[in-house]
């Protein structure tokens, strides 16, 4: 199960029990804290969470997700699989995956802000395509998202070299395994593939009308660098982080057709 807490105003987590254990240990929140979790209809003390009474009743307008299948349903279709919501239609699939010691779907959530995904990093996104919502048929493709902020780019006005040195140096780093279908997979290796070659091929290019001063030839080249630069990055993109903090990953890229699936983030 994965908390949230509130600390000086700010909305913290999500953090397993075990680490919601450990900060009240170190003193960092105390049994006054406000907490939330999935299924609780607002946020709440600690002590009156861990007080062992039976945790909040979910709203009826409550909407989890499924882990496995990225579907979402009301909770009372959901069943509880080590501490993830796994639909009846996927609890089969789930509990072979565990049977057989495969890696399982991440439990950690993942929610929606307007047109952004929110979650954490190592994420392992639903058995869903983030572009069109179809099922992935169990393809994730693991993303390395960097992220730095965005005043650092007025270093460009003083020194490129500077500017690379210092986002190498303050850039922080996400890791997420997103779901594609077939088509949109099959997309991204035509992206792929088109833009290493118009980009590489107009090199060459340059390269060769430079050499025999051939100026028609370096212009072809530049319009062929141009065109597998602007291609590749269009119809090969799949996600990119737009904050990336200690606690969250804020990312974009991913269609409606997926975000629609997932719940609204609990911000405070």
């Amino acid at each position: 199960m994965n908390w949230f807490y509130s600390l000086d105003g700010r909305q913290n987590g999500p953090v397993s029990d075990a680490q919601l254990d450990e900060l009240l240990r170190s003193g960092k929140i105390n049994h006054d804290t406000s907490v939330w979790r999935e299924g609780m209809t607002d946020w709440q003390p600690l002590n009156i969470v861990r007080s062992g009474a039976p945790p909040p009743v979910p709203s009826q307008q409550s909407i989890l997700v499924c882990v496995e299948c990225g579907k979402t349903f009301p909770p009372s279709e959901l069943i509880q699989i080590n501490h993830s919501s796994v639909c009846a239609g996927c609890k089969p699939i789930f509990l072979q995956r565990l049977s057989e010691g495969v890696a399982v779907p991440a439990s950690v959530g993942l929610w929606r802000k307007k047109k952004q995904i929110v979650t954490v990093s190592e994420t392992v996104f639903p058995d869903r395509c983030v572009k069109c919502n179809a099922p992935a048929n169990g393809f994730r493709l693991k993303r390395i998202l960097y992220w730095q902020h965005p005043a650092y780019l007025l270093l460009l006005l003083c020194n490129l070299l500077i500017l690379l040195i210092v986002v190498l140096i303050v850039r922080k780093k996400a890791i997420v395994h997103i779901g594609l279908c077939e088509k949109h997979r099959a997309q991204r290796k035509v992206g792929l593939a088109v833009g290493w070659t118009g980009a590489l091929g107009g090199i060459v290019l340059i390269i060769g009308g430079v050499a025999f001063k051939s100026g028609w030839t370096v212009l072809a080249g530049v319009a062929a660098f141009l065109f597998g630069c602007i291609y590749g990055g269009i119809r090969a993109s799949t996600v990119a982080a737009t904050k990336i903090t200690k606690e969250n990953v804020w990312i974009r890229g991913a269609r409606r057709e997926f975000l629609d699936t997932l719940p609204e983030w609990p911000g405070l």
